[in-house]
């Protein structure tokens, strides 16, 4: 089976990073960006097949991550988006098929979560 392909977008270093370790460690490849705008700039290059997003709701810049979101709905419609944050009342803002990971999470929720919505995508971590 193909490895999953995963942007993750996080302002936080530290965060970032430890999502990266997490889902490299489950088979993915993973890309990141500190920024929703500098994620939407790979995605236009289209360099290479993006199976899912992972992103920070607020992060500096002129897209936060529920922006994106809309803009991957449009135009993107069968990449799966997982939307993360500390303010659970912004979960009610997502379309449905926007996943919410409330923080703080832990790595098990992080990969049950991508799980879940790599499924759509008939993918799966290993």
């Amino acid at each position: 089976m193909a490895q999953p392909s995963i942007l993750v977008l996080a302002d936080d270093e530290i965060i970032r990073a430890l999502m990266v370790d997490v889902l490299e460690e489950f088979g993915a490849v993973v890309t990141s960006f500190p920024s929703a705008d500098e994620g939407m700039i790979y995605l236009e290059q289209g360099d290479e097949p993006v199976d899912l997003i992972v992103s920070d709701i607020q992060m500096p810049g002129l897209l936060n991550g529920y922006d994106l979101s809309k803009v991957v709905a449009h135009r993107w419609p069968t990449v799966p988006v997982v939307l993360t944050s500390g303010n659970s009342k912004l979960a009610s803002q997502l379309g449905a098929s926007v996943r919410f990971l409330p923080k703080p999470w832990s790595t098990g929720h992080l990969i049950e979560c991508v799980q879940t919505a790599l499924n759509q995508q008939g993918l799966s971590l290993h």
